[in-house]
């Protein structure tokens, strides 16, 4: 079973994340789920996404930014639990750099989470808007209304904790399971360096490592390029059964 986990912190990402976020792809990949990531710190977040998925036999872990190191998480500490991980546009595993999330999305309009504000954001991360439609913001909005805010001052702390374990494991005994990295050619939340940079972390001690680019994409591929987006992580899938 292919299962999606969604990236965005609620109260630190300036657009609702969730399920929703994935759209037209989920159609495109048939028979997956998209689950709902809860919890204040990375811990807890991935704790979250192993309780989601046990009981569902071994699944393909696809995870979009923060749920790409989510997924790696649940991958190094149940490996019994995971058949393979996408991460994609994983600015939150990838080695941590000059910042670059603080100037794309400097100074958001306000309200903050409001219609408006959501697109201004969505625009940001994105090669072009042509996949920013109603049913999108509609769901966003519907997102924020609903969402429990994380605070940064807990979060932040358990994010660099957690990348710090998981580049430690990738030296040592390295990720039991196949990985993949998928990256947006054009992303502004990261760069195609530190996309290069995590695939090569991964791949110090994993030889089933897969690293692809997706062109005229930000950071969010499986939205601008949902065919080539199915097409790389279904390839992925077939190529380990």
């Amino acid at each position: 079973m292919m299962v999606l986990v969604h990236g965005g912190v609620p109260g630190v990402t300036p657009y609702a994340s969730g399920p929703h976020i994935w759209g037209p792809v989920l159609e495109k990949l048939g028979k997956v789920v998209a689950i709902e990531v809860i919890g204040n710190t990375v811990d807890a977040m991935t704790q979250s996404v192993r309780t989601a998925i046990e009981g569902k036999g071994k699944c393909h872990l696809v995870g979009h930014d923060l749920g790409g190191l989510l997924a790696l998480n649940v991958a190094i500490e149940s490996p019994q639990l995971v058949s393979a991980v996408t991460a994609v546009a994983s600015a939150a595993a990838a080695p941590t750099g000059d910042g670059l999330p603080d100037t794309t999305f400097a100074h958001p309009p306000k309200p903050l989470w409001s219609r408006e504000s959501q697109r201004w954001a969505l625009e940001r991360v994105s090669y072009s808007h042509h996949h920013i439609d109603d049913a999108l913001l509609d769901a966003c909005v519907a997102a924020a209304a609903k969402q429990q805010l994380v605070q940064p001052d807990e979060f932040v702390p358990s994010l660099m904790k957690a990348k710090s374990r998981f580049y430690e494991v990738c030296r040592t005994d390295g990720i039991q399971v196949p990985c993949q990295v998928i990256w947006g050619s054009d992303d502004p939340l990261s760069s195609f360096d530190h996309g290069l940079w995590l695939f090569r972390g991964i791949a110090q001690k994993q030889r089933a490592t897969q690293f692809h680019v997706i062109n005229r994409a930000g950071a969010l591929p499986f939205r601008e390029q949902p065919e080539a987006f199915r097409h790389v992580v279904c390839a992925f899938g077939e190529g380990l059964s």
